[in-house]
């Protein structure tokens, strides 16, 4: 009993040792030191409460991309510094952990819930004071999944400070994403023999048509859908993920706490996700179609997380002084992940064409 004991405490200190080795490695590998570079972690006051963003680039003058997360809950600022480091050669970008998520909540336990009325004030203020900070008339703003609904909302409000809305995994209807992904999930299910399966995720799925109220109850109903209709879809989520978060120069308690605070996110996301299931004002399409500022979408032609056909759908029917639609061939929800190379030096091409050519 004794020899297993301290073999098990060998293996955890193992395990610790690799982690901490891992976390000093990849501080020194993407560590800032460009003279005019900047490299910075904080909390400023938006909204009235004290809110948690992350700064990375390698020439504070470049323009700035503001990134919005995904989820709602999901942050990404400290998962980052590898997907974005070629990105920091030409752009200041900053992360953001939103209101009811990750550093910004254990901040503040008691604040207000986020609503996405109350998200877009936040964000408002936040594109104010990076204006004011970095001296520039207009930002980019760059969302991932959830963080597409916000942001193009806002590219659609504020046109006077938003210099190019990038979309990446465009969440445009919450209820029909699951719907459509579904309805391939059953195809591909019956093509492999299950149709029990086949028949448990249409079950599934109707409830979940039918849900308006987001609880830890519904939320874990949900979770278990997707874990089925997954099984029979293309991977969605990068194997990469979890090592990029583990080794992360940027992880802290706070973030791995809520990567294992499922009843934390829901709870204070609550009215988020209520907003999506809603009847109005729930998807894209109760938003302006007609942008004055320039878009550029990108998707991974695998994702049925938020689905490829509804991302060209959707790009086909906007207009925008400039717009582009970028495809990542085989990859899922997180391209900027799975073809970081290839993400990167699509993305900056379309920019180009954007900061060149207003």
């Amino acid at each position: 009993m004794k020899s297993i004991l301290l073999l098990l405490m060998g293996c955890i200190l193992l395990f610790v040792l690799t982690i901490m080795t891992g976390k000093i490695t990849f501080a020194h590998q993407y560590k800032i030191r460009s003279k005019t570079g900047i490299q910075r972690s904080e909390y400023i006051t938006i909204g009235k409460i004290k809110q948690y963003i992350q700064i990375r680039g390698q020439d504070s003058s470049n323009p700035v991309i503001l990134m919005l997360h995904g989820g709602p809950g999901n942050p990404m600022a400290y998962y980052s510094y590898d997907w974005q480091a070629e990105l920091e050669q030409d752009y200041t970008v900053i992360h953001w952990d939103q209101r009811g998520c990750g550093n910004t909540f254990y901040q503040n336990k008691t604040a207000a819930k986020p609503t996405l009325d109350l998200l877009l004030s936040d964000l408002d203020e936040l594109v104010d004071h990076i204006r004011l900070e970095f001296q520039k008339e207009k930002v980019i703003l760059m969302g991932h999944s959830w963080g597409t609904f916000p942001g193009a909302i806002y590219a659609g409000q504020h046109p006077e400070k938003v210099l190019a809305c990038i979309s990446v995994s465009q969440m445009l209807d919450f209820k029909k994403s699951e719907q459509v992904s579904a309805q391939e999930a059953v195809h591909l299910a019956y093509a492999a023999g299950r149709p029990q399966d086949a028949y448990e995720i249409e079950k599934m799925l109707e409830p979940i048509m039918k849900c308006r109220k987001f609880d830890k109850p519904e939320a874990a109903k949900l979770l278990k859908f997707r874990q089925l209709k997954e099984k029979y879809l293309p991977s969605q989520y990068s194997s990469k993920m979890l090592i990029l978060q583990l080794f992360s120069p940027y992880m802290t308690f706070r973030n791995l706490r809520w990567m294992f605070s499922f009843g934390s996110l829901i709870a204070a996301n609550s009215a988020l996700y209520e907003t999506l299931l809603a009847d109005q004002k729930s998807t894209m399409y109760d938003y302006t179609l007609q942008y004055e500022t320039p878009v550029i979408i990108i998707a991974g032609d695998c994702d049925w997380t938020t689905p490829y056909p509804m991302a060209v759908k959707y790009f086909n029917a906007i207009s925008a002084p400039y717009k582009k639609f970028i495809t990542i061939r085989n990859t899922g929800h997180i391209p900027f992940i799975d073809r970081k190379k290839e993400f990167s030096e699509a993305l900056s091409d379309a920019l180009c064409h954007v900061i060149h050519h207003p």
